[in-house]
């Protein structure tokens, strides 16, 4: 089945017949895949949320990218959900970052075997663990296979963010946004309840309104505890991000979500997937240009990633912070 994305063909692939995709030309095709979690975001969104935001992201993305680029055809796999580092609340699944790693590398070969020359890889989920899961696996089949197999959304964090998870520099501005809101809105708050109050407002409990703002560093400081002290929009040095990431945890371990959402409207959410899929298309158009290599489409944090998809790494890190399987 194809649809219409601005004048862009866009194809699922789960709907073609054999006849279909024999018609089509791979090498000009664009493989689009999302690879987010399921878990628990707040009382009101749906498990889905990252996976969601993902794809929605993606096909907004698509109908801004220049004219050179609107004769290819873009094929949507079905979303993924091998993450890592998910909220610990029954609802969410947890997967190791090789569980991750390994099934990406064994599509893209896939891919590569059948004639793909371009693969996108979507995400939403701020994990580093997860997001560089995927940059390892798509590293690899970009080095090994000779194709352009991408991380989107580690080309964002390095562009806009410099690695942190959180948007008030690429955000703040916007109008209908107070500053504030975005700081330490890291799931589940504004950000993510904006954009699927456009995306699927179907899916959105009816009382998010009344959710009140709430961050781990508000949370820590009624504790009487010390705050981490890492500066905004840049990465954490190690020892910092385990500590932060362990915050994280006990935090998420009572909590659901980080952030404002009672503060997010559809207007906001249009405003944000406009801003965001903007630089998206950017980039993109520089990937299929062949301007912007796989080799320099990585987060801030590809030069530490060993520490953080090694499997001997995974299970320290796991230890420290009292994980077992996914369940803090």
């Amino acid at each position: 089945m194809a649809e219409t994305n601005g004048d862009i063909k866009l194809m699922r692939w789960e709907t073609l017949t054999k006849r279909r995709f024999d018609e089509l030309d791979r090498q000009r095709c664009v493989v689009l895949v999302t690879c987010s979690p399921l878990e628990v975001h707040g009382p009101h969104l749906p498990l889905g949320a990252d996976a969601l935001e993902g794809e929605g992201l993606a096909e907004r993305m698509l109908r801004r990218l220049p004219e050179r680029h609107r004769e290819r055809v873009f094929l949507k796999l079905p979303f993924i959900y091998t993450a890592t580092d998910v909220v610990p609340h029954p609802g969410s699944l947890f997967f190791r970052p090789s569980t991750t790693i390994a099934v990406l590398e064994d599509l893209g070969r896939s891919l590569a075997a059948q004639g793909f020359r371009d693969v996108l890889v979507s995400n939403f989920h701020g994990s580093p663990r997860h997001f560089l899961a995927i940059e390892t696996a798509c590293d690899r089949v970009s080095r090994e296979r000779g194709i352009r197999m991408v991380s989107v959304f580690s080309v964002m964090l390095s562009r806009l963010t410099g690695g942190s998870s959180e948007l008030p520099d690429v955000l703040g501005s916007l109008p209908g946004v107070n500053r504030e809101d975005l700081v330490g809105d890291i799931h589940a708050g504004l950000v993510e309840t904006a954009q699927l109050l456009v995306l699927h407002p179907e899916l959105v409990e009816r009382d998010y309104a009344k959710l009140p703002r709430q961050t781990v560093n508000g949370w820590l400081a009624e504790r009487g505890e010390s705050l981490p002290g890492v500066e905004s929009g840049r990465p954490a040095g190690f020892f910092k991000m385990i500590r932060e990431i362990r915050d994280g945890l006990r935090f998420f371990r009572a909590q659901t979500y980080a952030g404002a959402p009672g503060a997010a409207s559809p207007e906001l959410g249009e405003r944000i997937l406009d801003t965001l899929a903007s630089h998206a298309a950017a980039a993109v158009a520089e990937i299929l240009d062949g301007t912007l290599p796989p080799t320099e489409c990585h987060s801030p944090l590809w030069p530490q990633r060993f520490l953080f998809v090694n499997p001997w790494m995974v299970r320290l890190f796991n230890r420290i912070l009292g994980v077992t399987d996914g369940i803090g």
